[in-house]
């Protein structure tokens, strides 16, 4: 099987085919998705304060969101490595 970048719990690849991706992109993922390049665009968090004042759902959807960008990031950046 091919590496997708999406693992499950015990770090093994899972498929996501097209028929299935709605079941993932959810109104809430695409919620999650626009706080996040909000947060990212802008610079600061949603509400006032630091981490700790956030809504709970928020700071773990950044949390989850930034660890996926920054594994892409790497993705890319280890391919254009192995081009040169």
């Amino acid at each position: 099987m091919w590496d997708t970048g999406v693992k499950d719990e015990n770090g093994k690849n899972i498929a996501i085919l097209l028929v299935t991706a709605p079941d993932y992109l959810t109104p809430e993922f695409y919620d999650c998705l626009n706080v996040f390049y909000m947060t990212e665009n802008i610079g600061c968090l949603p509400f006032a304060g630091g981490w700790a004042d956030q809504p709970y759902w928020i700071a773990q959807a950044l949390s989850v969101l930034k660890v996926e960008q920054n594994l892409w990031d790497r993705r890319e950046i280890d391919e254009k490595t192995k081009a040169k």
